[in-house]
């Protein structure tokens, strides 16, 4: 039917050409074998079942000859075939026109209501898929067809959905309930809809002093059909000439009915948001657990983090849509549970979160999504997180965790971060481990993955932080007094499973970019394809003479680990100003018992490029790391650093049997020896007699030894250690 509509649609603005009508004559032998029933019949058969000539007969209660002869037609009209078993069935070709057959019974036995009722509004996808109402029931008394839409907000639990002209009177009062008792309801209708639309905004919704929508309208320019969708029951009616009679047809089993929903659907994505409808709060008993729910951006800040929090309280997805304000405060998660934002455009979070609010300086730990509970799995993604105070996600304690997609940009990082007296303001963007010191974090596992961060988007040009730092290395910002920040892009801590962070982007942050440390032995961590890019002064963090690492990977600063393993494979780093280093390996900074070195780290095929930088990679007191496959470029006082130091404590801290081949710094400069290197000269920062430094491709101080060393002809090294295997590759 559906085929042959389209056919007499294009055809029929050039009836009455001879050439046209040749051009039916297929169309009208099929409509012919079509219109006998015996033919039909013998086609219904055989879509049941292959059949041979005599069983067709038997079963039809018709004579051989008859039967043959119809059979002939069918098999001509290429509906049927014969196969070498002598079994008739119904080629490809005939199914589909019985499928079309059937769609056209379902119009013809309701073509009373079809007379009288327009379905041509809608679009032309669903016009096609009007004989799915076949499981439908017919109301054709206006007031039955109103009470079943009554009866089934009545037992409605969920969801109710509307497309009207206007609001049903019998049912306003149910409507009313079901929004009280948490059912959400979705409503089209134009903008001049007529019924008590007021009192049921206003009275009850905007009034009650609710924050979290249970009511979303939308407005349309005019009604093509009238549709009721529930998790209790569907209807559905067309309009006629002079606009709805309420007839129509309903449906109480929805499990496999999919055209009602399908059709509001694609309405309400056409339609337009009406003002913002306030209505109950999600209910405090978790009573909808298990549920996915949408949480629409309110003007007010309280309103959003209560909307927020009380949906990660009670549902297993979140879904916000909006720009969200929460002042001050801050989203505390605390069971397993998804929250996304809605929408995307040009790979850009549409839904935004930001904080505003807070005292500076402050010594509070504060978050703007923090989890803190064991054995949750929690997932964060698709949110813009716009500004933020010390620390933007915070995922402490749980079993695992994915954060995704999700954008966090600062104007500037300044008079931000968890203030540490004279070690600065601390500002991290995503933080996961850290809750326990002893227990450890995240045993299921954590994914990092296509997130984008930027502390800078205001300094793009530079950062500049004070003019005293222009380019001088010798300058050091003064922490204490929040000349400037210490920032770090993601950082993961105590933690006991496998960890993946990879395919993000992050900017501008002037400490650490991505930075493991006193992480368990359990641990496994994969930094990979990561781009890791900084146009901003470094922070000279902790006292160090790197004012700013790409990533860095460390066994035990805080806490006494022998660390996990660690790979830091196909990233890219890119840091213009004086004296970044590109990948820092280290072992501990902190000399305590059950404190050691990294189990295990490779380092393999990153790019490096380096403006005026410090050094390309830095093994510091380190064991077992393969350096293999990487690119440095730019410039810098040393490509590769093997900093070892004395023994403290009884702990080792040399940096022995460590690995480099197969490395690229043919675009590397190596700097001169300048005023600031040769006022260095410590042995740590730069070897060398006392004012006159050294510099090199490479740098293996005499703490250093037993690593194997593999260099170009051209490329120079400095072995100050003991039992160094240096070779040698044209």
């Amino acid at each position: 039917m559906a085929m042959i509509s389209l056919n007499l649609q294009f055809k029929r603005h050039s009836v009455g050409a001879m050439s046209d009508s040749e051009d039916y004559e297929g169309l009208y032998d099929i409509l012919f074998e079509l219109s006998n029933d015996i033919r039909h019949k013998i086609l219904l058969l055989l879509r049941e079942k292959p059949e041979r000539m005599t069983q067709v007969a038997k079963t039809l209660q018709l004579t051989s000859p008859e039967v043959s002869r119809h059979l002939t037609r069918l098999t001509i009209a290429l509906l049927i075939r014969k196969d070498m078993d002598n079994l008739y069935y119904v080629t490809g070709f005939g199914e589909y026109i019985l499928n079309l057959l059937d769609d056209l019974g379902f119009m013809v036995t309701y073509r009373e209501y079809f007379v009288s009722h327009n379905v041509m509004n809608i679009p032309s996808t669903f016009q096609k898929r009007i004989p799915e109402l076949y499981s439908y029931n017919l109301v054709d008394n206006f007031m039955v067809f109103l009470n079943f839409m009554n009866e089934k907000i009545m037992e409605s639990t969920d969801y109710v959905w509307l497309y009207i002209d206007q609001y049903p009177l019998t049912a306003i009062n149910s409507m009313l309930n079901a929004v009280e008792r948490g059912v959400k309801f979705r409503i089209i209708g134009h903008s001049d809809i007529t019924g008590p639309n007021v009192a049921f905004e206003e009275k009850h919704l905007i009034g009650s002093g609710n924050d979290s929508p249970n009511v979303e309208i939308r407005n349309i320019e005019k009604n093509d059909v009238y549709l009721f969708v529930s998790d209790t029951g569907n209807a559905i009616a067309f309009p006629t000439r002079d606009g709805f009679d309420y007839s129509g047809f309903t449906n109480e089993d929805i499990e496999e009915d999919t055209l009602s929903k399908d059709i509001f659907n694609d309405y309400w994505s056409r339609s337009k948001p009406k003002t913002a409808v306030r209505s109950l709060d999600y209910p405090e008993a978790s009573t909808k657990k298990g549920k996915t729910i949408l949480v629409n951006a309110q003007p007010d800040p309280a309103l959003n983090v209560r909307a927020i929090q009380n949906a990660v309280d009670n549902y297993d997805e979140v879904v916000l849509k909006g720009i969200f304000n929460l002042g001050a405060h801050s989203i505390v998660i605390q069971k397993s549970v998804v929250i996304r934002g809605h929408g995307r455009h040009n790979e850009i979070p549409l839904t935004k979160v930001f904080k505003r609010g807070w005292d500076f300086p402050s010594r509070e730990r504060s978050a703007t999504f923090g989890v803190g509970k064991e054995g949750v799995d929690v997932t964060i993604e698709n949110i813009h997180f716009q500004d933020f105070n010390g620390y933007c996600i915070v995922t402490s304690v749980g079993n695992s965790s994915i954060i995704r997609n999700n954008r966090i940009t600062l104007d500037t990082g300044l008079g931000r971060g968890q203030t540490y007296g004279q070690e600065g303001d601390v500002l991290i963007g995503i933080m996961v481990g850290g809750g326990s010191r002893e227990s450890g974090s995240f045993p299921g596992g954590v994914i990092i993955e296509g997130n984008y961060l930027d502390f800078a988007t205001s300094y793009v040009q530079g950062g500049i932080v004070s003019k005293k730092i222009l380019d001088d290395p010798d300058y050091r910002p003064d922490l204490k007094n929040h000349e400037n920040y210490i920032g770090y892009g993601i950082q993961l801590n105590r933690n006991l499973g496998k960890i993946i962070v990879r395919n993000n982007v992050v900017r501008n942050i002037n400490a650490r970019g991505i930075i493991a440390m006193d992480n368990h032995e359990s641990a496994e961590i994969q930094i990979e394809g990561n781009t890791v890019i900084s146009e901003v002064y470094g922070a000279y963090p902790y006292n160090s003479h790197i004012s700013g690492v790409g990533i860095w990977a460390q066994s035990a600063w805080s806490t006494p680990r022998t660390g996990s393993r660690v790979t830091i494979e196909d990233n890219k780093i890119i840091c213009d100003k004086v004296n970044y280093c590109g990948i820092g390996v280290s072992g501990p900074a902190m000399y305590r018992e059950g404190a050691g070195k990294l189990d295990e780290c490779i380092v393999r095929n990153n790019e490096i490029h380096l403006g005026e930088g410090s050094v390309g990679v830095l093994i510091r007191k380190a064991d077992n790391t393969e350096i293999t496959d990487n690119r440095i470029s730019g410039k810098a006082y040393y490509g590769f650093h093997f900093w070892g130091s004395r023994d403290r404590e009884g702990i080792n801290l040399e940096s022995n049997d460590n690995m480099i081949e197969d490395n690229d710094m043919s675009r590397l400069v190596i700097k001169p020896p300048d005023e600031y290197s040769n006022n260095h000269v410590d042995g740590r920062m730069f070897t060398g007699t006392e004012g006159k430094s050294a510099t090199s491709h490479i740098w293996i101080n005499k703490h250093s030894n037993n690593n194997e060393i593999n260099v170009n002809t051209e490329e120079s090294v400095i072995d100050e250690g003991k039992n160094n295997i240096i070779s040698t590759t044209d």
